[in-house]
C-alpha cells in the first residue's frame, strides 16, 4: 500500500518533521486510541525490525496496519525452530484500545514490518 499512486502532499511548520522520518502516514480508525487517533498523520522512520514495544507499521497478508509490536512463544514451537534447533518467537500486534484483540502473526501470513512510529 506504500507504492500505491494515491497520496497526499502535506505542508509542515518547520521543525515539525522529525529529521529522521521518511515519510508520513494517516490513521485510519480507533484500534490505537487514546495515543493514536483516526485521521491523525504520524511519522515513520524505514525499518524492518522492531524491538518489542515499540511501534510500527505492518503489513500482514495485504492489510495495513499501525500496532505495538510484541512477541510471544510460539503455541507450536515446532514451526518456528530454525535449522539450529533455536526457537523463535512469534510476532504479535498490540491495539492500545482495548476493544481490539490482539492479531498473533500465524507463521504462514506474509508479515512484514515497514518501520518504526516517531
Amino acid at each position: 500500500f506504500l507504492d500505491g499512486d494515491e497520496y497526499e502532499l502535506h505542508r509542515f511548520e518547520a521543525g515539525a518533521v522529525p529529521p529522521e522520518a521518511d515519510f508520513c502516514l494517516r490513521v485510519g480508525g480507533d484500534s490505537m486510541e487514546p495515543v493514536f487517533h483516526d485521521g491523525q498523520i504520524v511519522f515513520v522512520k524505514k525499518c524492518t525490525s522492531l524491538r518489542p514495544g515499540e511501534v510500527g507499521i505492518f503489513t500482514c497478508d495485504g492489510e495495513g496496519y499501525i500496532k505495538v509490536y510484541s512477541e510471544r512463544t510460539p503455541s507450536h514451537p515446532e514451526d518456528y525452530t530454525d535449522s539450529q534447533g533455536v526457537i523463535r518467537r512469534q510476532p504479535v500486534l498490540i491495539s492500545y484500545n482495548n476493544a481490539y484483540p490482539d492479531r498473533i502473526i500465524p507463521r504462514d501470513a506474509d508479515f512484514r514490518i515497514l518501520g518504526r512510529v516517531l
